[in-house]
């Protein structure tokens, strides 16, 4: 057994074999444009997010978002230490992550996918087909599963685009949810599952991991739960 450590210490992997697994270490350069907007690059920014200016200095940024209503409080510091920001306004994440940038990028990539296995072919999503798939499993969600905004899910899923995808169909319709690594236990899942009180678990058949593609888990399963309703993707 010594032997085998010994030989297996070993083992050398030279830059190069190391450098093919790295290509995100490659360096993107900011545009002019984008360098010249740069918060750090206005002086002017301290003054204008000081104390003196707090909270009311962070309209700045609510204001580069898209409302449905207006808020009438900027923070609401009353339940401490649960304070509430911009009270009174509307706005959805899902509409201002897509639909907003419709009009002008529909045709640019809003997701790069890249998977875990080298072979595969990178997936690009741009914004018009994202507000498409975002919109069908909205749907789905809506109709099928009966849910509506309040309505908690629990999402059992991996690193993948289908992932971002569900997400925003649920923030489409307020639905609130709970991502569980894709990584954990059934049981792990279940545990979440019963704390938060969801309705329904969303999951998918399988995927990558370490380079294989493993069996699909099996449905978590607890006395606690009552019968769920599934969504594979």
């Amino acid at each position: 057994m010594a032997e085998q450590v010994e030989r297996a210490e070993a083992v050398e992997t030279s830059e190069a074999q190391i450098a093919v697994h790295w290509q995100e270490e490659e360096k993107y350069y900011a545009s002019k444009k984008f360098i010249a907007q740069a918060n750090m690059t206005d002086e002017g920014i301290y003054d204008r997010f000081s104390l003196a200016n707090f909270p009311n200095c962070f309209k700045e940024y609510a204001d580069l978002l898209t409302w449905y209503e207006y808020w009438h409080t900027t923070l609401d510091t009353s339940d401490a230490p649960c304070w509430k920001w911009f009270v009174g306004g509307k706005i959805n994440a899902s509409y201002n992550c897509i639909d907003r940038h419709l009009p002008k990028n529909k045709n640019k990539t809003a997701i790069h996918f890249v998977s875990e296995l080298e072979t595969d072919k990178i997936e690009h999503i741009t914004y018009q087909e994202l507000y498409v798939r975002v919109n069908e499993f909205a749907a789905i969600l809506q109709d099928f599963c009966g849910l509506k905004a309040g309505d908690r899910v629990t999402l059992h899923m991996p690193m993948t685009a289908e992932l971002p995808i569900t997400m925003l169909a649920c923030a489409r319709l307020g639905i609130i949810h709970s991502e569980v690594f894709g990584g954990f236990s059934g049981k792990a899942a279940a545990d979440r599952i019963h704390d938060s009180g969801s309705e329904v678990l969303i999951t998918i058949d399988g995927y990558y991991r370490g380079g294989t593609l493993p069996i699909s888990r099996k449905r978590p399963r607890s006395p606690l739960l009552k019968p769920q309703k599934w969504v594979r993707l």
